[in-house]
């Protein structure tokens, strides 16, 4: 699959939010299935629909998962930038960052799960495009870790590795996660943020080691 077809979200109002209540119900499937054993035939079902009315909106079971994490990850980055655009402190931007990560997929608990598990099930230049995507917002995150760094004058943690530990934190929240039982998103993030802050600040006393890491 290219994605130089495919479609876009932001279209006619009517269209856009039905590709969008499409993307909805197959994040629900593919979390509840595992993108692999998830058909297409029941995600029509689910959403009262015949499978050439969906055909309509998408071509493949791939281009689902491609839409469903290009938009989420599009969606992640822009609204970062948007919230660090009004704030300076490093520790105030770094959890206004978690706020937004914990926010979105509290609100999108399936779309967390498919974008944790299957972004390998993705090929070609679907899988390129939303690596650059994901990348992309890594990046950005990993300059809102190192400001915090240097504001704490710590200079034996790595920036990347502190990062994936962060995003090791926030991506596995869907794993125990129950909005009737635990605390607010806001709350959640506030704790996950303090947590994270502090390991900074007190991570000076560790000793030096070798650096290293990937991008997630």
């Amino acid at each position: 699959m290219t994605t130089t077809t495919a479609p876009e979200i932001k279209q006619r109002p009517r269209h856009e939010r039905r590709l969008r209540e499409i993307l909805k119900v197959s994040a629900r499937v593919f979390a509840e299935e595992g993108y692999e054993k998830a058909s297409i035939r029941r995600i029509a079902g689910e959403l009262g629909q015949s499978l050439s009315a969906l055909y309509h909106y998408v071509r493949t079971k791939e281009e689902l998962l491609f839409l469903i994490q290009r938009e989420t990850f599009s969606s992640l980055a822009e609204t970062l930038v948007e919230r660090l655009e009004a704030a300076a402190d490093p520790e105030e931007r770094l959890r206004l960052m978690v706020e937004n990560h914990v926010g979105h997929f509290v609100r999108h608990i399936d779309e967390l799960k498919v974008c944790a598990h299957e972004m390998e099930s993705l090929s070609g230049d679907a899988y390129r495009e939303v690596l650059e995507i994901r990348r992309r917002y890594f990046r950005a995150a990993r300059s809102v870790v190192a400001d915090a760094l240097r504001h704490f004058d710590n200079d034996r943690l790595d920036p990347n590795l502190a990062t994936l530990n962060l995003f090791g934190m926030l991506n596995w929240i869907y794993m125990w996660y129950d909005p009737e039982r635990n605390s607010s998103a806001k709350e959640l993030a506030d704790q996950i943020a303090g947590l994270f802050l502090y390991g900074l600040a007190s991570g000076k006393a560790l000793p030096r080691s070798g650096r290293g890491g990937k991008e997630g």
